[in-house]
Parts: structure tokens; sequence; C-alpha cells
């Protein structure tokens, strides 16, 4: 089981990144997400936050 939390503008603009890690079995989410405390809380501020590898890192963080 592999939950991935990948850079919101990446998320977008690479969607066979997606679509490969979702053929091995991987669950891809665009960070920040409304998953995680972290996540929520930058939407909170920013509905339409691109992200950043920070937040994408504290939301794995968080998970795991």
């Amino acid at each position: 089981e592999c939950e991935v939390y990948m850079v919101r503008i990446s998320y977008d603009q690479k969607p066979y990144r997606k679509l490969m890690m979702n053929t091995w079995g991987a669950q891809v989410y665009p960070s920040p997400s409304d998953r995680t405390n972290a996540g929520r809380q930058i939407l909170a501020q920013d509905p339409d936050s691109p992200g950043s590898l920070g937040i994408a890192i504290s939301e794995a963080v968080e998970i795991a």
C-alpha cells in the first residue's frame, strides 16, 4: 500500500506520472489536500494554492 502526496501544480501538469503510479497500485493525491490537517490549513488560507514540496512532505509525514 502506497499513498503519494504530489505537489498540486505537478499533479495537474503531469497526469501520466499519476497514471503510472496508479498502475502499480499507489493512491496519488494532489497536495495540499483535504485529507490532512496540514493540507486543510493551507487550503483555508488559499483554496487555489499550487502546493509546494514542503507542503507535500508535511502531509506525507502526518499520514505516516
